[in-house]
This record gives C-alpha cells, sequence and structure tokens, in this order.
C-alpha cells in the first residue's frame, strides 16, 4: 500500500512539473518580444556602422535603406549590401520609394536619384528641386514628393518632375510626410497641417487633423485607414478628411518618426531628441491591427537608438533607425 501511495505522489511530481515547463516555454517564446509576441531580431551588419538610417522602402524583392551619406540593399532583411555610389548626397538621404518598377531617394539638399534594382542609380539632372526633401510616396500612377518651404513635386517616372506647389495649403512650413491610400495622397508636416490629393497637384487643406500645432512626422495606409503621428500623439481616418485622436499611442512624449503596414497590422517607432545634446537618448515601438488601439513592443533591439525607418515586404517588417541600428520581424 505504502508503494503505490508513493509512486502515485512521484506522478503527480512528476506532472506538475511538466505542467510548469510548459506554462514557462509558452512565457518565453510568446512573451520576450514583446506586444503580442513580436520577436525582433537585431541585423548583425546593416553596412552603415555607426551612420544613421532615416528611410527603408521595399520593392521589385528587395528592401533599400538610405541614410547619413550611405545606402544599402537586402533581399531578406537580414544581410545587407552596401550601394557604392548612390549619387546622392554624402550627407542625408531622407526618404526612398518604390513604384512603376523604380526606386526614387531623396536627400537633404534636394538632389534625387533613381534605380530599378537598388544597387545601380542614375542622378535626376533636373535642378529645380525644393530643398530637404523629407518625403516620397508613389500611387494613382505617380511618385509625389515633399520639401522645404511647402514645396511639392510630382512625376510619373521619377526622372522628370513637374512643380506641384503653387498652393498645396502647406504656405511655409516643412512637409515631412506623405502617404497613398483609398485613392488618394495623404501629406503632414509642420505646425499639424495636413492636406489631401487625388492627383499630388491639386490640394485640399485638413481642417482639422487633431493635431494641434504638433509637427506630423509619418503617415501610412493599411486596412482601409489611414495612420499619422507626431510627438507622441496618433491619430486615424478612413478618408484622410476627418481624423480621429488615438486615446493612447503607448509612446508617451517620444517623438513617433515612422509607420509601417503589412500582414494585417500597422508598426510604429519612434524615439527621443535631446536639442541640447543634438542626440537621441531612446527608443519606442508599438504594433495595431486597427491603427487605434496600439501595444507597446517591451524589445524592439534598438537599445537607446531611436527608430527612424520601417518598411513591409517579403513576409517581414525591416526597422532601421541611429547608429546604424536595423532589425526585422517575420511573419512566422
Amino acid at each position: 500500500m505504502k508503494k503505490f501511495f508513493k509512486v502515485k505522489a512521484i506522478q503527480r511530481i512528476a506532472a506538475i512539473i511538466a505542467f510548469v515547463a510548459v506554462i514557462g516555454f509558452s512565457f518565453v517564446t510568446c512573451g520576450d518580444g514583446g506586444g503580442g509576441g513580436n520577436k525582433w531580431t537585431a541585423v548583425t551588419d546593416s553596412t552603415f556602422g555607426t551612420y544613421d538610417i532615416f528611410a527603408i522602402a521595399y520593392g521589385n524583392g528587395k528592401f533599400v535603406a538610405g541614410g547619413s551619406g550611405k545606402m544599402a540593399t537586402s533581399t531578406d532583411g537580414a544581410t545587407w549590401t552596401a550601394v557604392t555610389d548612390s549619387t546622392v548626397s554624402s550627407k542625408f538621404i531622407w526618404a526612398i520609394a518604390y513604384g512603376n518598377g523604380k526606386f526614387v531617394a531623396g536627400d537633404w539638399s534636394g538632389k534625387m536619384a533613381t534605380s530599378t534594382d537598388g544597387e545601380t542609380w542614375t542622378a535626376v539632372t533636373q535642378s529645380d528641386f525644393p530643398n530637404n526633401i523629407y518625403a516620397i510616396a508613389y500611387g494613382n500612377g505617380k511618385f509625389v514628393t515633399d520639401g522645404k518651404s511647402g514645396k511639392m513635386m510630382t512625376s510619373t517616372d521619377g526622372v522628370t518632375w513637374t512643380a506641384g506647389y503653387s498652393d498645396n495649403t502647406f504656405g511655409s512650413s516643412y512637409i515631412n510626410a506623405i502617404a497613398y491610400g483609398n485613392g488618394k495622397f495623404v501629406a503632414g508636416g509642420q505646425n499639424g497641417k495636413m492636406a489631401t490629393s487625388t492627383d499630388g497637384a491639386t490640394w485640399t487643406a485638413v481642417t482639422d487633423s487633431t493635431f494641434g500645432t504638433s509637427s506630423i512626422s509619418a503617415i501610412a495606409y493599411g486596412n482601409g485607414k489611414f495612420v499619422a503621428g507626431s510627438g507622441g500623439k496618433m491619430a486615424v481616418s478612413t478618408d484622410g478628411t476627418t481624423w480621429t485622436a488615438v486615446a493612447d499611442s503607448t509612446f508617451g512624449t517620444s517623438n513617433i518618426y515612422a509607420i509601417a503596414y503589412g500582414n494585417g497590422k500597422f508598426v510604429a517607432g519612434g524615439g527621443s531628441y535631446d536639442s541640447s545634446t543634438y542626440s537621441y537618448t531612446g527608443n519606442k515601438m508599438a504594433t495595431s491591427t486597427d491603427g487605434a488601439t496600439w501595444t507597446a513592443v517591451k524589445d524592439s533591439t534598438f537599445g537607446t537608438s531611436a527608430i527612424r525607418a520601417i518598411a513591409y515586404g517579403n513576409g517581414k517588417f525591416v526597422a532601421g533607425g541611429t547608429n546604424g541600428k536595423m532589425a526585422y520581424l517575420s511573419d512566422n
């Protein structure tokens, strides 16, 4: 009889240990990336060294990243190859977009270049671009680019551009972000200004972006919605005209620099900037399926580096930021 109870006790203990092991295993695999199991993997070598990454785009089976005078390409978001000559400035490549079979990149001095493969680039010779090209978007058969003092230009091929900034409603305010979706472009910039356009040439001011005078720094479209970010604030819209403020972006007072959509969710990234030391002091990242309710990512692998760019393609989100940091998140 004693032997029977001893065996039963051992069986119970073994069952408890097995149950704890299973629970522990589930916790580790689903929770260490934060935000509903978002497990980000740091890129070993982005090829940027300690130079900042400001832009990432995906197209033609390839990611292209640009930043402080450097550019690189990758087919999987994990292994990167440096571009020998991007033909644009040796300073800051702020924007990259893909459309109509080619990549288009722009820099802080108003220079632009195009490429069909992301590796070999041809400089755009047109000389009347606005300074500080912060964003480029493609949609409805056109590229639209922005710049300093509210100036905009459009192009069907990325090579020949037409001025479209006689009255885009931004006045002298900088335009920091452009996105295309639901048949229209939406642009946002300084002083909470925002406008919409169906062709990139004629713009209509948004009456209330919900951002007040805060500068809008990121806009993305997906799942039937536009999502915009400014400082730690966010807002969503189905038509780009009427906006609803997000109750909690999870960013607090940190800046939101990038938003991307893919595989049924939005991913936003940013960080804090210390203007007295001209340095970034940290980063934040969050995900959302509807653009309204956000979940913070516990570990984006960026450490103290700010996240400045995010793109989706080939089953992965790829994020880049200051100090050459980069990471990716796979669908599976």
